[in-house]
């Protein structure tokens, strides 16, 4: 059974609910989201039914994030409940999903826990902005373009943002305000990105050990590369390499 206390709640304080919901659906690269205690969905937008490949909100309602996408890696509802119990907020986490058709796309993420104002109730409310694919049309671009180039080129090595900016004249202030006008991210999560695009490319298509990859991606630490692309993709590498390429080792 669905559990509607929390938005009965938040309804009687006033909060409109359905004027909320639709604003966010004039937002097609915005996923948003209500969950109840036990991570299932109490309201959500478009741009999350399009992205789940459903053709009405209604079919998603009641339901967790793994028995609506096919291929959620395993964590979400983990992390979902993790932020109700401990009220600890998740803010713009770089995340990658995978679409339908096992395309990846990449996300930054919040999660916040919320009360109802009278029943206490706890439940999460979040969002996830589905990054461009490309900014070569911005006109910053080109200031920005030879680091880009490099940081892509050397991904695989285990280099320091704060290097880069000096080879490149660019102090960090100016380097950070860039990147987050282009691509909404920060140097360090670019680099972040690149590294675990790397990775799933490596793990979809070739026969490398985890070892070797971790080691091509820049990664002088197994523990260290596993836990980023956990965070990221929601999968261990291994998952992930089964998810994508079937049973491919």
């Amino acid at each position: 059974m669905v559990d509607l206390d929390f938005l009965t709640d938040l309804s009687c304080s006033g909060t409109n609910i359905s004027l909320v919901e639709q604003l966010f659906d004039l937002l097609p690269d915005v996923q948003f989201f209500i969950k109840d205690r036990e991570a299932r969905y109490l309201v959500v937008n478009q741009a999350i039914v399009e992205h789940a490949g459903l053709s009405d909100k209604k079919d998603m309602i009641g339901r967790t994030c793994e028995e609506v996408f096919a291929n959620p890696g395993g964590k979400i509802s983990q992390q979902d409940l993790q932020v109700i119990e401990t009220g600890k907020d998740v803010i713009n986490a770089l995340e990658m999903c995978l679409s339908l058709n096992k395309q990846r796309k990449w996300c930054l993420s919040s999660k916040f826990r919320v009360r109802g104002p009278h029943t206490g109730e706890a439940a999460l409310v979040g969002i996830s902005q589905v990054l461009p694919a490309t900014a070569e049309r911005h006109e910053n671009y080109q200031t920005l373009s030879a680091f880009l180039s490099h940081l892509k080129a050397n991904c695989g090595e285990p280099i320091l943002i704060t290097d880069m900016a000096k080879k490149f004249n660019f102090s960090m202030d100016v380097l950070e305000r860039l990147t987050r006008e282009l691509f909404g991210l920060t140097p360090k999560q670019i680099l972040t990105q690149l590294r675990m695009e790397k990775a799933c490319t490596l793990l979809e298509t070739s026969t490398q050990s985890v070892n070797t990859i971790v080691t091509d991606c820049g990664y002088l630490d197994h523990s260290a590369f596993s836990r980023q692309f956990k965070a990221s993709t929601h999968y261990s590498p291994l998952q992930y390499r089964y998810a994508v390429a079937g049973t491919r080792k």
